[in-house]
């Protein structure tokens, strides 16, 4: 196999490794060296040293520097551990617990006198041989500093670990509360724990449970097949059944969810592990199963054992009852604390072991759970050979991993569990992320490769990422993700890690005869085979192509490449799908070819593939990827030198093709205006007035779309200003829809009204129904139709609606469902509750089709509150507070004063007062903004619930005078109708039905027949 020689494999070069790093300090330094004498301080520094060159290399760690009274440590170098991060706080504790029993002789420093503070952090880092100045080793990157600064903030005698360094292992310890911490420098907060101690033993699913454990889905078969296996056992028949799948895959939670099973009952369960580190002794599980027999807690090395409250009870139950009662008896011994039980028993220990399960499974029958029984050792396998051969109502049930060194016996049944397929994982991740919108949904199980527990964790990830308002996160991993998937990649052969790494290069799904153009091997022999039955690497649904299990392994692997090694191995792929020519590659490669050009440093042709890949996205209606495409290229026009104005302008051309991606889902932009200011400032400094016009446009336009309406108006009349100036009417045309449309969601109806009617006219001249005029003139129709129904005007808003639609016809464009969206609102004004939660309906499918999530969290809004006023249901609720957060989330804004109204008005009448007052607070800072739309259906609901008629009096003015801004006739009806309400509740009969009148002869003189009704219904209750 040929592939490019990592670099780092030099003797002092460094390398990238997932480490965990400790750092601890002695608290008080600067005062014990006040106090001491230099040679009572150096004494002390001395024991110090001495604890930390004893207790760290005993947990697995290497000293990467001592300097003065500080430690810093890593674990997982040389050989990484999936236990890294717990290997660190055991040897951190172990330390300040240590430094407590120093004492230097003839000084003030007496035992107790000395503390540490530590921190302890994960992740990746380039670590090299050091020297005399830099000590062992050489670590840089982010995560030595943030272990610093963890210690910081730890307090004496306390150690400080972030929360990714530990993930499920953190059941191990006993943590205080979760905290966001922000380390000095850092700009980003990470959520820490404070180490209070060594936690009981508990099982891991316990501990899952604690971080927000899914709840259990699919394995249904497999749970059938378990309950068949008891069923059998319950005969007197001994059964093995091994549940096997890599880590994370959901066997633990499978037996969890087994013995839960009303088929247990009158069944002893009996729960084990094995462990490859600390704990890790001969016969453990059995041991632990022995103390649950014998009704005792865990005990601490050195402490009394405490009676049996069993033995005695065992002692009434007849002859067999004693005979288990002495069985156990003899048993009591092994698990005797601190005595080193097991060394003297030898075998003899496995046939007191199999007497004391085989009495017990006399008098009840008996469920042994061995968790993690790859890391079981020889005398546990035997001891289980022992009691599968007695005759006894028996199930063991084991729990292995798949692809490691374990053989299992060939009366053991092996069941193997598969990924989760999507519909099982958006299940569970609808516990996790509640408010989780499909596209993150699906993002998130393909790059978890359908495994449970990466699922979760990737979930939690999204859940912290959301709760910081940041920028939708990456589809990594968490640091001890990160440790769990190196640490089983540093156990593959040489060839094996080239290999993978290649394939890491190539991407997470890749042909094969690429990978075997650059490894020299063939796709479908024997290194692939294996590599499959490690979890890593399998033939994908497409024929000829393979991808890696999980795309969190991908990235793992990725990141653990050398950077040389890495942008050599980029360029060899590029030249290998690059054909001849090098100017024209196959049309299916030009995405790949683009990215592996910018990752190769090939700036000029990355930029090129780039933008050819966006246009072929954005031809294609896959506007996500254009958008990721575009961006790309823009990219490699920065990591251009010199930057030359035909450059410059090439930048702006390409930032406009990206605003065209953006168009109909600004959510999709995260922080992304800073893109477009920056294209605004390199078209002035330029000079071309053409590029400054289309450049003030896009600015304008994106503002518009992210709801910020005053600075979007300023930009488009600046557009207007120099398409006027340049004679370019169609850029004027487009400004002119564009201002309209600012103008009409700022409820400036007056202004908006002969805008649109200008960009109509001028599109209608040239526009075909599918094509891209059209496209621009059906949005501008939708517009006039929203702005005429708004007031009241509902027959012109509809002939508006139909032109719009015909132009459409079947164009699959995001148009399609943002000028749906619009005919839905209206009608929803209109009251037309039926027809408007059908083209809701038909919105949801096509913002689902064109992956918007702007598009399909306004439409699944207007579906809920259609639905929601039909009847009432807390699904149709909850949809409109979901598709809220979605926006709120990307911190989008346009128009969304319509869902808060909604949102207000519907918490009202479930009696959810506060909730409705908190999406109150947010519509009225909409309105501060300039987005009226909801406003009024929220003052009038804040009416209904205040409670005082004064008040009530204040918000439905308001409501009055935010109709009266747009002149929504309908709205002003409807508030007549609240009065109304209102002037009943309060014994006002006379103001009541006067109230109704206006609303009534509003109602009908809009054509509001649903409304009508509702006013009727009042005067005649």
């Amino acid at each position: 196999m040929q592939v490019t020689r990592e670099p780092t494999e030099i003797a002092g070069i460094g390398r990238r490794r997932y480490l965990t790093v400790l750092f601890t300090d002695l608290s008080g330094s600067t005062q014990l060296g006040d106090l001491l004498q230099a040679e009572h301080y150096a004494a002390m520094l001395g024991a110090l040293r001495a604890l930390c060159r004893d207790i760290v290399p005993r947990h697995g760690g290497r000293i990467a520097r001592l300097q003065g009274d500080g430690m810093l440590a890593i674990f997982g170098y040389p050989d990484p551990h999936e236990d890294d991060g717990r290997r660190a706080i055991e040897a951190a504790l172990d330390l300040h617990q240590a430094i407590g029993r120093v004492a230097v002789d003839g000084s003030v420093v007496r035992a107790g006198t000395l503390g540490l503070h530590s921190g302890v952090h994960a992740g990746l880092v380039f670590v090299s041989d050091g020297d005399v100045e830099r000590g062992r080793f050489e670590l840089l990157g982010s995560v030595p500093n943030i272990a610093f600064r963890l210690a910081d903030v730890a307090r004496r005698g306390e150690i400080v670990v972030s929360e990714e360094t530990l993930g499920p292992q953190m059941h191990f310890f006993s943590l205080g509360e979760r905290e966001w911490i922000t380390p000095r420098g850092r700009k980003q907060a990470l959520p820490a724990y404070r180490i209070l101690g060594r936690a009981a033993l508990q099982r891991r699913y316990e501990a899952r449970r604690q971080r927000g454990l899914a709840p259990f889905v699919g394995r249904q078969s497999e749970l059938s097949a378990l309950l068949a296996a008891l069923r059998g056992a319950a005969g007197g028949r001994p059964a093995c059944v091994a549940v096997c799948g890599g880590p994370g895959v959901g066997k633990t939670r499978l037996i969890e969810e087994f013995v839960r099973q009303p088929e247990l009952q009158g069944w002893r369960v009996l729960m084990g592990h094995c462990e490859s580190y600390l704990g890790a002794e001969p016969l453990q599980p059995f041991l632990q199963m022995l103390r649950g027999l014998l009704g005792l807690p865990l005990a601490s090395p050195g402490s009394a054992l405490p009676a049996s409250p069993v033995l005695d009870a065992l002692g009434a139950l007849g002859d067999e009852g004693r005979a288990a009662r002495d069985a156990l008896a003899r048993a009591v011994p092994l698990v005797q604390p601190g005595t080193g039980r097991l060394a003297p028993a030898g075998g003899g220990a496995m046939t007191i072991l199999r007497d004391a399960f085989d009495a017990c499974a006399a008098l009840q029958p008996l469920l042994l759970v061995l968790d993690d029984w790859q890391w079981a050792d020889e005398a546990s396998q035997h001891t289980l050979d022992a009691l599968r051969s007695l005759g006894r109502p028996l199930l063991v049930l084991l729990a292995v991993r798949s692809g490691g060194d374990t053989v299992l016996d060939a009366g053991t049944t092996a069941l193997a569990l598969s990924p989760l397929a999507l519909p099982e994982a958006q299940a569970a991740m609808r516990h996790l992320l509640p408010r989780a919108d499909p596209f993150l949904v699906a993002q998130i199980h393909q790059h978890a490769g359908g495994n449970p527990l990466f699922i979760e964790e990737l979930c939690h990830i999204a859940h912290d990422a959301a709760e910081r308002h940041a920028p939708e996160p990456s589809p990594g991993g968490a640091a001890w993700l990160s440790a769990l998937i190196a640490s089983r990649v540093a156990r593959l052969s040489a060839d094996q890690l080239g290999l993978v790494q290649a394939a890491a290069v190539i991407g997470n799904a890749f042909p094969a005869w690429l990978l075997e153009r650059l490894c020299s091997i063939e796709a479908g022999g024997p290194q692939i085979m294996r590599l499959a039955e490690l979890d890593l690497i399998f033939p994908a649904e497409q024929p000829g192509w393979l991808r890696f299990k999980h795309g969190v392994t991908r990235d793992v692997v990725y990141e653990g490449i050398a950077l040389e090694q890495r942008t050599a191995l980029h360029r060899r792929v590029a030249e290998a799908l690059a054909p001849a020519a090098g100017k024209t590659p196959p049309e299916e490669f030009v995405e790949t070819l683009a990215y592996h050009c910018g990752a190769g440093a090939l700036h000029e042709d990355a930029a090129r593939y780039a933008e050819w890949a966006g246009d072929k996205a954005a031809a294609a209606a896959a506007l996500d990827r254009a958008r990721s495409q575009y961006t790309a290229a823009l990219q490699a026009l920065d990591a251009l030198e010199p930057h030359t104005d035909a450059q410059c302008l090439r930048w702006c051309a390409v930032a406009e093709k990206l605003g065209m991606a953006c168009v109909f889902d600004p959510l999709a932009l995260g922080d992304g205006l800073g893109l477009f200011e920056r294209g605004l400032a390199l078209a002035r400094a330029g000079g071309s007035v053409p590029a400054i016009a289309r450049a003030e446009y896009w600015m304008g336009y994106l503002l518009y779309a992210r709801g910020i309406a005053r600075p979007s108006r300023v930009h488009c009349e600046a557009s207007l200003a120099l398409a006027a100036e340049l004679g370019d009417e169609r850029l004027a045309a487009q400004v002119r829809a564009t201002l309209g449309q600012v103008l009409h969601a700022a409820g400036d109806y007056a202004r908006a009204l002969p805008l649109l009617d200008s960009a109509i006219d001028s599109k209608r001249r040239q526009r075909r129904p599918g094509s891209s005029v059209a496209v621009g003139s059906a949005y501008a129709l939708a517009c006039k139709g929203a702005l005429l129904g708004d007031q009241g005007r509902f027959d012109l808003a509809d002939e508006c609606f139909a032109e719009a639609m015909e132009l459409l016809g079947d164009t699959p464009h995001q148009v399609a469902s943002s000028v749906r969206n619009w005919i839905s609102c209206c009608w929803q004004w209109q009251g037309r509750w039926e027809e408007a939660a059908a083209m809701a309906e038909t919105s949801v499918g096509v913002a689902e089709r064109v992956r918007s999530r702007q598009l399909l969290a306004m439409s699944r809004a207007l579906r809920g509150h259609a639905r929601w006023v039909l009847h009432g249901r807390d699904d149709d609720l909850q949809a409109m507070r979901d598709s809220i957060a979605w926006i709120e989330e990307r911190r989008g804004g346009l128009v969304t004063s319509l869902n808060y109204g909604h949102l207000v008005d519907a918490c009202a009448s479930r009696g959810l007062q506060a909730e409705a007052r908190r999406h109150a607070a947010r519509l009225l800072l909409r309105a501060r903004q300039r987005d009226h739309l909801g406003q009024a259906e929220g003052c009038r609901a804040l009416a209904r619930i205040t409670g005082e008629p004064a008040r009530a009096d204040r918000w439905l003015a308001q409501a009055d005078r935010a109709a009266d801004a747009r002149g929504a006739a309908h709205e002003h009806a409807k508030t007549a109708l609240c009065r109304a309400e209102l002037a009943r509740a309060q014994d006002r009969p006379a103001d009541a039905a006067a109230w109704l009148d206006r609303a009534a002869a509003g109602f009908e003189r809009l054509g509001m027949a649903w409304h009508l009704a509702q006013a009727r219904a009042l005067r005649g209750s």
